[in-house]
């Protein structure tokens, strides 16, 4: 399965890969060469398993309805552009939701959609400018849950703005 999912060269049937009998590709300036292309998809296997799949910028309200997600990306976007929803619990306390099935561009391009589950598994969160604010993350399934504070004490922050990742 593609990115977004985490995978493994077998994914992409790339384990073990050799040109038949040591003959290099029928067409060299246009023909894959299998050990080159097994050793490429090696590489995206192994950088699904730490990238970040989500951040985006929050500017933080006391509100829900004054919540606003200045900009963001996931590793889906291009094929499932829905964008992430914010919402106020309480005072400090902030939620992200993200879509819960989702498409990679692969499967969007031979009309298979939304069949891969969003599934973090952890979060973080900074503060942009010259701040002394602290916050913590967390990130379960398509949600992601964010504590922001103040001088120890949780603070809705608003108008600062939080840059949120999740793994």
């Amino acid at each position: 399965m593609s990115l977004p999912s985490r995978s493994n060269i077998n994914n992409y049937n790339a384990a073990g890969k050799i040109n038949d009998q040591n003959n290099p590709p029928a067409v060299v300036n246009l023909d894959w060469d299998n050990p080159s292309l097994a050793r490429g998809m090696s590489d995206v296997a192994a950088l699904g398993q730490t990238a970040p799949r989500f951040w985006c910028r929050l500017q933080l309200a006391t509100t829900t309805a004054g919540l606003s997600v200045l900009n963001w990306e996931a590793q889906w976007i291009n094929a499932t552009p829905t964008a992430p929803v914010p919402f106020r619990t309480t005072t400090g306390s902030f939620t992200i939701t993200l879509p819960t099935m989702v498409s990679d561009e692969y499967d969007a391009s031979v009309g298979v959609t939304s069949n891969i589950a969003v599934n973090l598994n952890a979060a973080t969160v900074s503060f942009e400018g010259n701040t002394s604010y602290t916050g913590n993350a967390s990130a379960s399934g398509n949600v992601i849950t964010i504590y922001t504070f103040s001088g120890g004490s949780l603070n809705d922050l608003s108008g600062k703005t939080a840059f949120i990742q999740a793994f």
